[in-house]
């Protein structure tokens, strides 16, 4: 659909046509650091902030004097008087009323719900109910609960349709899952008569589906949880309710005098970008006199004394909650975003966002392979008899292949990041709707915590089934433009083209075609030799070239044998620390000495390679799947390290006395694929080797794709770009894709396949500097992508490494005849 037509079906509603601006005009004047082609589809996650917002705001700070509330100064008034217009506009923005509702100001949502969890009224009788689709930093409440001796569950919502129209408790369904209780938890010595109190939560809309629960939902809980728990011990007692609407509220606010909710949270950031680390909770004020505060602090007291124990609170609910001073600057910053969302009106927002998710989901379900399979699987658009309004703007997602398989949502991230989309992958922190929409049983999400799966990881497929799921989000600010650029993405990238050759077989758009047919011919006929060889002693940092070189068990002598670790244990690399790739190292093996240089560092480093010249510590590191033992250095070597790459960090030398070993699976997912070689410190094996032919096809390609009619300067790449040990030359380009073994002289070498390649390739270093780009890595997706992977070089394993002591040495020499073949 282009964009005439979009506009035939959503003009109405998209791009504010009765607004202020056009949406047009707003990203032009408003949003300039977007005109570079990045589009930014996190709206979810955080949504950006104006630039003429952020004017507004220094503007605003650099002409004003705001002082600390805590005073009867005239700064200190202005700003009490800043904040007391803040907690209104808030309360407006839900309609709620003064004398019905107070606004409290937190560091967030997440804090916003902590206060609530900490300070509710708990018993033993008292129960902690939540939907399933609701985020970890509401689920946390239930350790306050549990702690306290109440119960706790999560429950499945579903509506049972009736004619009548009528949104009621008979046509509500609940489903209770398991309820939990801590044995070990004290009761609360209450009156057994006395009024027990639970509390309801759930989301004004899904983070993961987009799902929007009806507001309905308060008033049916606290007038008719007796029939909705009729089976339950739960069914007696006063309900409140809880909303989590950090999310909802962006596009669609509650109406608080229709939705008589008796706690809301919100974020600032996720209605308009700024400020951070700002949210509000949403109290009833004849609730909020049952909340229990044991901590005080500067401004919830009016009185407390140092030696005794008394302390008289303030008799403002603000006041008595707000611990410490409140981030009043940031307070008053909150005008200028609600100004924004107030000249656009939230009515409009919510159908321009709208009609922006609902032309990606509908454009995202019509794609299929050319075998006819399915492209895209949504998570909230089918049918479920789930109790919602409807869906906000948020598209969740996980691709097929035309057989079937799942495609990751960390390729789909690493190929939308080389696009220059944002989104987001994972759970989105709301484990429940994301274990409910992807299926994932309590058994599976065992598994998946066994094999090594955390939040955030790489681990997006395991035993073949998605672990979490892609999502994009649209703002208030996001455009037609957006979502037909990640519409182009998908379509490029992951659904399957029908092969031009003839021979019937299915390509994915960016997919590697291996045949070997004919390759014992071509092999035959071609002369291959070893071009360079490169050393690179220091994981991550530079390398230098030889005209032969000395093999070992690990590989080439002293090859990665040496890293640099944080303060903190975290093994450093490029893709961390960008920086090292300037350190330039070469070893000269008659000195046995180790230089290294840096052009941060005046000094040249010189590293004595003898074991018996430092007397440092020894210690044990865990690194992709292998333990080694470990020699470290002394202060001084520590320093002139830290002062190359700017971060404090130490270098350690991998033993000889010791062999890595690779670890239990039942301990972590290993990364490394040759686990059987005695290795250094490479990610995945001994040796890597490229092809001068491959680098100049590779080259071919980069300067078809290089952008006409602009600045930008033609991304070319030498062999040194891909970090490789061997280059060879000769043949045609990738025909060491097919080769299983080689030998080089006397020394023979196993293919253990394709080398996946990382962002590390884009860096590049001009008069130390490093410059990033998204190139090569985004020319190579587009045709070297296997299942994920985006292949450009071979990995090699030595086989003659077991047979060399120290009596007997065997090199590698440039100029040498490799012979391959494809047994």
């Amino acid at each position: 659909m282009d964009k005439e037509e979009f506009l035939k079906e959503y003009g109405e509603d998209y791009g504010y046509p009765n607004g202020p601006k056009s949406i047009d005009e707003i990203r032009a004047t408003e949003f300039k650091r977007l005109q570079n082609g990045t589009v930014y589809l996190d709206h979810a996650g955080a949504t950006l902030y104006s630039e003429l917002q952020m004017e507004a705001i220094l503007k605003d700070l650099t002409s004003s004097v705001y002082g600390n509330p805590h005073s009867q100064s005239d700064s200190s008034l202005a700003t009490s008087d800043i904040v007391r217009e803040a907690r209104q506009q808030v309360l407006e923005y839900f309609n709620a009323s003064p004398k019905d509702y107070k606004c409290i100001f937190t560091s967030g949502a997440t804090a916003a719900l902590k206060l609530v969890g900490e300070a509710f009224p708990w018993d033993h009788r008292s129960c902690f109910m939540y939907t399933m689709e609701n985020h970890n930093s509401v689920l946390g409440i239930r350790e306050y609960a549990l702690s306290q001796g109440a119960a706790a569950f999560a429950i499945d919502i579903e509506e049972e349709l009736h004619h009548s129209g009528i949104c009621d408790a008979h046509s509500v369904k609940m489903s209770q899952h398991p309820v939990q209780r801590r044995k070990d938890a004290r009761s609360l010595e209450r009156d057994p008569t006395g009024t027990s109190f639970n509390l309801f939560a759930f989301p004004s809309e899904c983070n993961f589906s987009g799902l929007r629960f009806k507001p309905e939902l308060v008033k049916i809980i606290k007038e008719d949880s007796k029939k909705l728990l009729e089976s339950s011990a739960f069914s007696r007692g006063c309900w409140m309710i809880l909303i989590d609407a950090a999310k909802g509220c962006a596009t669609k606010p509650l109406d608080l005098s229709k939705c008589p909710a008796d706690f809301v949270v919100i974020s600032f950031y996720k209605l308009f970008g700024y400020p951070t680390g700002l949210g509000a909770l949403i109290v009833r004020s004849d609730v909020s006199k049952l909340l229990k505060k044991k901590y005080f602090g500067g401004g919830t007291v009016a009185a407390a004394f140092a030696d005794m124990d008394y302390v008289k609170r303030r008799e403002g609910v603000e006041e008595c909650f707000e611990d410490g001073t409140i981030s009043f600057l940031n307070i008053a910053s909150i005008r200028y975003g609600f100004k924004i969302l107030n000249s656009l009106t939230i009515s409009a927002i919510a159908r321009h966002t709208a009609s922006l998710a609902s032309y990606v989901k509908k454009t995202l379900l019509a794609l299929k392979h050319e075998n006819g399979a399915s492209v895209c699987t949504l998570y909230g658009s089918h049918p479920l008899k789930v109790f919602h309004d409807e869906s906000g703007p948020v598209v969740s997602f996980n691709l097929k292949r035309p057989d079937g398989s799942w495609v990751g949502y960390r390729e789909v991230e690493k190929l939308a990041s080389l696009s220059k989309i944002h989104l987001r992958t994972g759970c989105f922190c709301n484990p429940g709707a994301c274990a409910k929409y992807i299926g994932l049983s309590h058994s599976e999400l065992r598994s998946n915590i066994e094999a090594g799966h955390v939040c955030w990881d790489d681990n997006d497929l395991i035993h073949g089934k998605p672990t979490g799921a892609a999502r994009i989000s649209f703002g208030y600010m996001s455009t037609y433009e957006d979502a037909k650029k990640f519409i182009d993405f998908i379509t490029s990238f992951f659904v399957t083209l029908r092969s031009t050759s003839g021979n019937g077989n299915l390509l994915s758009a960016g997919s590697i075609h291996f045949s070997s047919k004919g390759c014992e011919t071509e092999l035959s006929m071609t002369y291959y030799h070893l071009k360079s060889i490169t050393i690179y002693p220091i994981k991550s940092c530079g390398g230098f070239s030889v005209g032969s070189w000395q093999l070992c068990s690990t590989g080439l002598l002293l090859d990665r044998e040496w890293l640099l670790k944080s303060l903190t244990g975290e093994v450093l690399t490029q893709k961390k620390v960008p920086k090292m790739c300037l350190l330039s190292t070469f070893i000269d093996l008659s000195q046995e000495i180790m230089f290294v240089e840096s052009p941060h560092c005046p000094v040249k480093l010189e590293i004595n390679l003898k074991a018996n010249s430092y007397r440092a510590a020894i210690e044990e590191i865990d690194m992709h799947g292998q333990r080694y033992e470990v020699q470290c250095y002394g202060n001084e070597v520590n320093l002139w390290f830290s002062n190359a790459i700017g971060l404090p960090c130490t270098l350690l030398r991998c033993s000889t006395s010791k062999q890595s070993v690779c670890m239990s699976k039942s301990r972590g997912v290993a990364l490394c694929r040759d686990v059987e070689s005695k290795l250094n410190f490479p990610n995945e094996a001994q040796f890597l080797l490229i092809s001068e032919e491959s680098i100049s096809e590779l080259n071919n390609r980069l300067s078809l794709n290089a952008p006409k009619g602009t600045s930008e300067k033609q991304v070319r790449v030498d062999s040194m770009r891909f970090r490789p040990n061997l280059v060879i030359s000769g043949g045609e380009p990738y025909a060491e894709d097919k080769w299983r073994n080689l030998r080089i002289g006397n020394n023979y070498f196993t293919s253990i396949g394709g080398c996946n390649r990382c962002q590390m390739i884009n860096f590049a270093h001009q008069a130390g500097q490093v410059q990033k780009s998204n190139e090569p890595l985004a020319t190579l997706a587009s045709y070297r992508r296997v299942k994920g992977k985006i292949l450009f070089g071979i990995l090699l394993k030595y086989e003659n490494g077991d047979e060399l002591g120290d009596d007997k040495k065997t090199w590698l020499q440039v100029g040498q005849e490799v012979l391959p073949n494809l047994d």
